[in-house]
């Protein structure tokens, strides 16, 4: 392990960097955020000692505050972090406006962002590079992964995150949220539906023979899981709409064993391959319409390098009950025209209505039925990512 930086706290980080170095403007990364729901009181810190096993997926399920568990059974010096989009007042304290905000306020701001987007910048060093574990020494079990419930399968090292891939031929960079389950010390599935645009950037790959580099980095500012989730065409940046909604560039830094890059003041940063040809067992896992459902073909990650800030948060969540972030977060794109669940216009416009409106117990039966009449369980589609 490799000390790089200093140990920073919830505080701004900005002092590890020289302005000229591009982060002295840097506002909106995951620590800052958690800053700012202590500030306006909607923060809970979970002092007691919590077990990863069901119970942190528990009290995420019972409360509807933003949780950061400080002291977790067998993970010294390592917070996970939940709910942090639990409602609008904790958007809009992720886009840097007034917890008290409208709705419709939010929405209007938003949307203008959203048609501004700012091209992200590559900078030469950041937070995450505190540590760093090279192949050999890999161990994802040492990072504070929840199991999230008990109808899940197993731990859950993927579920508020991003996932960075690169098309082999084009170059052209995907940022999304596809659901991991961790299988050992350096490997987990990435479940992803056919159509996705990581399964896209597989595909090719396989016919390359080649393995596909990826990247997994969790802890990233709350603007940029919006963009990553966010139902955004083929061959654009995430990063850049991300950008757009933050007002600031997404600084990023290149990764060393995988040719993409992530960003420079996330918590942890995962590189690795997809190996070709190789399909494995995802699930069960507690979804959105609140059924645990499986993925017999996802794909395998394996590991090459690790890198994160001292002291980490590592960023999840617990799905499955109506009105969870996920549900909250899949509101607030609806409004702004950025989910597609694939399907039929009709199927498109009831869906967007009744997150639109918050009814979210039945956007929950409409995507149980939805899986019935597949005979899947869960949504296969672009905006899926949260399944």
């Amino acid at each position: 392990m490799k000390d790089t930086l200093p140990k920073n706290e919830l505080g701004p980080s900005t002092a590890l960097l020289s302005p000229s170095q591009g982060l002295s403007g840097e506002t909106s990364d995951l620590r800052r955020f958690i800053q700012a729901l202590e500030d306006a009181g909607r923060l809970v810190r979970v002092r007691e000692a919590i077990d990863w096993r069901f119970e942190i997926g528990r009290m995420t399920r019972e409360s509807r505050a933003p949780l950061l568990f400080e002291n977790i059974k067998g993970y010294p010096e390592q917070r996970v972090f939940s709910n942090g989009l639990c409602d609008t007042g904790s958007i809009a304290l992720a886009l840097g406006l007034e917890f008290g905000t409208t709705r419709k306020a939010l929405i209007a701001e938003a949307k203008k962002r959203a048609a501004a987007p700012v091209k992200p910048r590559l900078v030469e060093t950041g937070p995450v590079l505190e540590n760093i574990v090279q192949t050999s020494d890999v161990n994802l079990l040492q990072l504070p992964v929840p199991h999230w419930s008990n109808h899940d399968g197993g731990r859950y090292l993927g579920t508020w995150h991003i996932n960075v891939t690169k098309h082999p031929e084009t170059g052209s960079r995907n940022v999304g949220v596809y659901r991991m389950q961790l299988l050992g010390p350096w490997q987990a599935t990435v479940s992803a539906s056919p159509t996705s645009h990581l399964s896209r950037h597989v595909a090719k790959a396989e016919k390359q023979g080649r393995p596909l580099p990826m990247a997994v980095a969790i802890g990233v500012s709350e603007t940029v899981v919006m963009a990553a989730a966010a139902a955004y065409p083929d061959g654009m940046d995430e990063y850049e709409l991300a950008g757009g909604l933050a007002q600031e560039a997404v600084q990023l830094i290149q990764c060393q064993t995988v040719n993409v890059e992530v960003p420079a003041q996330c918590e942890i940063v995962i590189e690795g391959l997809i190996q070709p040809g190789v399909r494995v067992q995802d699930g069960p896992y507690f979804d959105y319409t609140g059924k645990p459902n499986t993925n017999p073909n996802a794909f395998l990650f394996e590991a090459t390098r690790l890198m994160f800030r001292s002291n980490p948060i590592f960023r999840g969540t617990s799905i499955g009950l109506p009105g969870a972030e996920d549900h909250q977060l899949f509101a607030f794109l609806a409004e702004l025209n950025l989910v597609d669940f694939h399907g039929s216009r009709i199927k498109q416009v009831v869906q967007d209505l009744l997150l639109k409106q918050h009814f979210f117990r039945t956007f929950q039966f409409a995507g149980k039925m939805g899986a019935v009449v597949r005979g899947k369980s869960s949504l296969r589609s672009h905006s899926r990512r949260f399944e």
